[in-house]
């Protein structure tokens, strides 16, 4: 009786970690896919809309200081 209080117990404990072990590799790829690509998604956009900006003001400043 007590063999299988303890074997019953002991797979308890084991499900139980096995479940929130798995809920947190599946909140870790959530959390990935919902928060950090759309992150990098956004700073690369923005990095892209910069550089013709940046090239613009620099073409502007040679520019003026070409007329000075």
């Amino acid at each position: 009786m007590a063999a299988e209080t303890v074997a019953l117990v002991y797979w308890g404990g084991l499900v139980v970690l096995f479940f929130f072990w798995a809920y947190g590799i599946v909140s870790f790829l959530l959390d990935i896919k919902n928060k950090i690509v759309p992150g990098i998604v956004q700073y690369r956009r923005g990095r892209r809309q910069l550089e013709p900006e940046q090239a613009e003001k620099s073409e502007r400043e040679e520019q003026e200081r070409e007329l000075y």
